[in-house]
């Protein structure tokens, strides 16, 4: 359907649209002088069938002016080629346009339905005149036009009627029974799920009326007590209103009812004499349902790829085999034509649509359900299956199977919101477009033909082993990675990502990128869990009124794919051991694609690296880390990287504490040796081998902890210097030692006096002034200065050139 044209003035073949006022759906337009006035596209009014509309357009002075059941609804300037007034010596034509002048009228621009009191004056009328006739009380007529006064012709079957003008205020009252059984809570359900509500009769005869009606389905109601009506006084005691509009009923109560008192808050009628009896709500008694019709939120058909909303709408009617059938605005039926086949028939061209088979006799087409083609529609062939679903749902609304509706937020959210679970079945979110390429990345949507660009994260949990002997690094990280694809859609997306995340199966339709480690140490790798989310970025595509389940569609512009692998891993590091234990050490995490970097690459701007952990590991302090982007591969192909380093300082106190602190003690012990009395050799000797024995042992152990290198480490060169040290004491003592047995062999006997009756030899070790000097320099000259010299120079080359990159 084009649109529905409600008035067209022509003047000639080439000005056929003086004045066109029509409606496409909701939406009303109009041309002016021949000038379309895009200027009041937000001018709507909901299709009411069977229900009278009031408009009134209004045009002075180059401005627009629209009146809807009375009151504003779209003002504003309005653009004129040439002519300012409308020229009326033409042709007016009521409910059609005209593509010629009188003639070359188009069925799809006719309008359906009712026309009356169209009057034309020459003047503005006033806010209240507008008001007065929107109120259906007699008005002026249009001094110009009017159909109340003018003879109108006749055209393609139309016909006409009088009726007094409050007839069009007038609310009609319309029911349809369902003939089956149910209990009142389902009795409910069935009229709410079209958009009905169960219906209360106004008066006497309005009860009379639908007794005598209801009796033809007597037989299927299964009960002297056949019929629910849509009363209750639950709120109030003996107090009934209506379920439609709260209002108080006319009751028609049986001899000695209501009875029941508050256990009895619902009504049934009496099948003999059309009587109302008190019931409770929850009985489990089966009784048929009449529902008030309301075109408030009419009966959806979706599925089929109508291009004009309003040909989606139907109602639900009188009968057909003894059941109420569904009729379509613009000309669509569908009505039961045997116990389990429902029939859908196209009334403007005579054919039948498609066939539904249902598995019992009481199942309605409400809800979702496959149908079967039984002419082409939509590109599907004549025998095609075709999901289709009829039910209330507005276009912000998710379409249940069995019709119910619930906010299109509730769907795919973990939880069970419609009664029958629908909600929470086939909750993939990604549609992929025809032709979809797995193997191929995505365009990048901001410059044509160039590589897309990934954002990568890396949160780097803990340090789990950093082994300098080994020259490993065991780290825990997750590697976020992030893209956009704009070839596919989405369903459903949540406002957090939390919501959003994606199946395997959603996972394995779509490209995503893959990534090697180059620098991993002997494959030692885990994948610990592998997750991906959808992060929304924008507002979802338009509703698609066809659309069965209604399901809230997002471009892929409107949403990054998060992926986010959680790893455990080994990785190579060349450890410099040279300034052990001031050593600042620098470890590399290496992520490389393996998509060529001219089609995927990272980029420095989108890359970061995040630390989680307490820096002050157990044996180095994590001074700073980075991430840069590097490439990788050959001359002839080049992939892009991420090279996450990390600075180690090696937390040396402990070490000094354990090393440099024992080994200076034994320095100052093999030192004070030399301080020992000459004739104490034993003494000295012991001493000082001892100590270069434990000096030894310290050294192998401490060597036994760190890599074997090519080249001597600084804790090397303080352990030779400190053996070195000792050695030389220990020679001092030797040649000192030596020194003294040459004096030795020129000692003398002293013989004394013969009366003293006993002989007293007294034995003298003379120590020899060589031996004198070469103590004095090894004690106070030598050893003090070579210590002096060498901690100058080591401590200098520590703290002055320790290893920084």
């Amino acid at each position: 359907m084009s649109y529905e044209s409600h008035i067209s003035i022509a003047t000639s073949d080439q000005d056929n649209d003086v004045l066109h006022m029509y409606r496409r759906g909701k939406h009303h337009g109009f041309y002016y002088n021949g000038v379309r006035q895009y200027g009041f596209l937000n001018m709507t009014n909901d299709i009411g069938l069977h229900q009278w509309s009031h408009y009134c357009h209004n045009f002075h002075n180059g401005e627009y002016r629209a009146y809807i059941h009375g009151e504003l609804a779209a003002k504003g300037p309005f653009s004129v080629p040439h002519k300012v007034p409308l020229p009326l010596k033409g042709m007016i034509t009521i409910g059609q346009e005209q593509d010629l002048l009188a003639g070359a009228y188009d069925t799809d621009q006719s309008f359906r339905g009712y026309i009356s009191q169209v009057n034309i004056w020459n003047r503005s009328l006033t806010a209240e005149e507008v008001r007065k006739q929107a109120s259906c009380t007699k008005s002026e007529l249009g001094n110009i036009f009017s159909t109340d006064r003018e003879d109108v012709e006749l055209l393609g079957g139309t016909t006409m009627e009088l009726v007094d003008p409050s007839y069009f205020c007038e609310k009609a009252v319309e029911y349809v029974i369902f003939p089956e059984a149910r209990y009142m809570k389902d009795s409910r359900w069935t009229c709410n799920r079209i958009g009905y509500e169960v219906y209360t009769p106004h008066d006497f005869d309005d009860n009379v009326i639908l007794h005598n009606e209801s009796l033809r389905f007597a037989e299927n109601c299964l009960s002297n007590y056949h019929l629910w009506i849509g009363v209750t006084d639950e709120v109030e005691e003996d107090v009934w209103r209506k379920f439609t509009d709260n209002s108080i009923a006319e009751t028609q109560f049986e001899l000695n009812e209501p009875n029941g008192g508050t256990g009895e808050n619902c009504m049934l009628m009496f099948l003999p004499n059309g009587r109302w009896v008190d019931t409770s709500c929850v009985i489990q008694w089966p009784a048929c349902v009449p529902c008030e019709i309301a075109r408030k939120a009419p009966l959806r058909l979706r599925g089929f790829c109508f291009s004009n909303e309003a040909e989606t709408f139907y109602e639900v009617l009188g009968y057909t085999y003894e059941k109420p059938y569904l009729h379509g605005y613009y000309g669509y039926m569908v009505y039961k034509i045997d116990d389990y086949t429902w029939e859908m028939f196209d009334t403007t061209v005579a054919e039948v649509v498609g066939i539904l088979k249902v598995p019992s006799k009481d199942t309605y087409p409400i809800g979702r359900h496959i149908w079967e083609l039984k002419r082409s529609e939509c590109n599907n062939l004549i025998g095609s299956k075709l999901q289709l679903s009829f039910s209330i749902c507005d276009n912000d609304q998710f379409t249940c199977s069995n019709g119910d509706c619930i906010s299109k937020e509730r769907r795919c959210n973990a939880k069970d919101d419609c009664i029958d679970l629908s909600d929470e079945e086939d909750c993939l979110v990604i549609i992929l477009p025809k032709g979809y390429r797995l193997e191929r990345p995505p365009d990048n949507i901001t410059i044509e033909g160039k590589a897309i660009h990934l954002e990568a994260t890396v949160n780097v949990l803990r340090f789990m082993d950093i082994s300098d002997k080994n020259r490993i690094v065991n780290v825990e990280y997750t590697l976020d990675i992030t893209w956009n694809d704009p070839r596919v859609k989405y369903h459903n997306l949540g406002d957090t990502i939390e919501w959003n995340k994606l199946s395997e199966k959603d996972m394995g339709i779509i490209w995503k990128p893959v990534v090697n480690f180059p620098n991993l140490y002997d494959g030692n790798i885990k994948k610990l869990s592998h997750s991906a989310y959808l992060d929304k970025l924008g507002e979802p595509l338009p509703s698609d009124f066809n659309n069965v389940r209604m399901d809230t569609v997002y471009a892929g512009t409107s949403a990054n794919i998060i992926q986010k692998e959680h790893y455990s891993g080994i990785f190579g590091c060349s450890f410099d051991v040279f300034y052990y234990p001031f050593d600042t050490q620098r470890c590399y995490l290496m992520f490389q694609l393996n998509t060529r970097q001219e089609l995927v690459r990272f980029t420095t701007a989108k890359s970061a690296v995040v630390y989680h952990d307490d820096p002050k590991l157990p044996a180095y302090l994590l001074s700073n880390y980075f991430i840069d982007v590097i490439e990788l591969g050959n001359n002839e192909t080049k992939y892009s990287s991420l090279k996450v380093t990390f600075e180690l300082d090696r937390r040396w106190r402990m070490i000094v504490m354990t090393v440099f602190l024992p080994t200076a003690m034994l320095q100052i012990v093999g030192y004070t040796t030399l301080f020992v009395n000459v004739v104490l050799m034993d003494v000295r000797m012991a001493v000082s081998l001892t100590t270069l024995l434990v000096l030894y042992t310290l050294f192998s152990n401490t060597s036994d902890a760190l890599p074997v290198t090519a080249y001597v480490k600084m804790i090397d060169v303080w352990f030779f210097f400190c053996i070195f040290l000792l050695f030389f004491i220990i020679v001092v003592h030797v040649v000192v030692e030596h020194m003294v047995n040459i004096a030795e062999e020129r000692q003398f006997k002293q013989v004394l006096p013969m009366d003293s009756r006993r002989i007293t030899e007294k034995s003298i070790r003379p120590t020899s002034d060589g031996a004198e000097k070469l103590l004095f320099w090894a004690r106070y000259i030598v050893t003090p200065g070579v210590i002096l010299l060498f901690n100058l120079i080591y401590w200098g080359l520590v703290f002055g050139t320790s290893y920084k990159e």
